[in-house]
């Protein structure tokens, strides 16, 4: 069998530079991410219910690889999805902007909305202070 193998360009600053994600193309890096690599049907049959059509998933993984989230390689007639940015860079990335967006680049802010609401633990809250600590302490 012949391998073909073709790759994606995305921006010199990394995969999906600037580009968010809609609730669908989430979804399957997800998936993506679950499997590490994969081909349409397999994609297919790990998305959970309900599920896109096929060709609603091929038109979201087009999108993907033109945003610079996803690579492939042509496998005969197949093409094989891999993502070029982890689920950690990703959150990371999402995280950022949410903080940027809602928290005026205040991360303080943002775990400050965390403790008003009563979303962390007493544990929770016990960690931070200490990452906290060992962070003032390094530096």
């Amino acid at each position: 069998m012949i391998v073909k193998t073709r790759t994606t360009k995305h921006s010199d600053t990394g995969p999906g530079a600037n580009k968010q994600l809609t609730r669908a193309e989430e979804q399957i890096m997800q998936t993506l991410w679950k499997l590490e690599k994969g081909f349409l049907k397999d994609l297919l049959e790990a998305t959970p219910e309900p599920r896109p059509h096929a060709n609603t998933m091929a038109t979201l993984l087009k999108i993907l690889v033109e945003k610079g989230y996803v690579a492939f390689e042509v496998q005969g007639r197949n093409n094989l999805y891999k993502p070029l940015i982890t689920k950690m860079e990703y959150g990371k990335k999402s995280m950022n902007q949410l903080v940027r967006g809602y928290f005026e680049g205040s991360a303080a802010k943002l775990l400050s909305q965390f403790v008003s609401d009563n979303k962390l633990t007493a544990n929770e809250l016990e960690e931070l202070l200490e990452q906290i600590r060992s962070a003032k302490n390094n530096r």
